[in-house]
């Protein structure tokens, strides 16, 4: 009876941790692990989207656990509730990014390597105006999380756009690298990691 108890608890365990996986906030965590070697910058982009996932999710499963907690008696119906809300938040935010990095390959792979430099630039032209601006109009006791995270965005926007251009417009450069190479090979990663390969 003992084995046929510890048979369904580990069957179970494996279903829970199964789905687990196939979900897209887990497939963001693997990628940022297996690129941490490869490439560490877009390793650090990766989980730094994910971060900016669960922050989003925490933050909407707060809300509505703190709308709902004083109709609830005993706060359990909230708290299920609010963790439900923050659950579905992260997976639409994490299936988000992924669909946009696949855009952004596909568009790397139409326009090549000097147009998206080109893009990369006036993306941080942008970014550094819009944060320039929102600091001008900000005092230093209102910073916060909310705050901080255009900011981190900006500077990652940017170290990656310095990124780009040493490693695939500087031949001298001893990191130097194929862009076509890796945009098909992240690519076809995305896709296996899409499908939960």
């Amino acid at each position: 009876m003992f084995k046929a108890i510890a048979g369904r608890v580990r069957a179970a365990a494996s279903a829970i941790i199964d789905a687990v996986r196939q979900t897209h906030a887990a497939r963001l965590a693997v990628m940022a692990l297996r690129l941490r070697r490869l490439l560490p910058l877009l390793a650090i982009l990766v989980a730094t989207t994910l971060l900016f996932c669960l922050f989003l999710g925490w933050s909407s499963g707060r809300n509505v656990f703190v709308a709902l907690a004083p109709a609830s008696a005993t706060w359990i119906g909230a708290g299920i509730v609010g963790a439900l809300a923050g659950l579905v938040v992260l997976e639409l935010c994490a299936a988000f990014a992924i669909t946009l990095m696949t855009a952004a390959l596909q568009l790397a792979y139409d326009t090549g390597r000097h147009r998206v430099r080109a893009l990369l630039v006036i993306a941080c032209t942008m970014v550094l105006a819009g944060l320039g601006w929102r600091l001008s109009a900000l005092d230093s006791a209102g910073l916060s999380l909310v705050g901080t995270l255009p900011m981190l965005a900006g500077a990652g926007l940017v170290a990656l756009t310095m990124w780009f251009e040493r490693a695939y417009l500087r031949p001298a450069y001893p990191g130097f690298r194929d862009f076509w190479i890796d945009v098909v090979d992240a690519r076809q990663f995305l896709t296996r990691a899409a499908h939960g390969e």
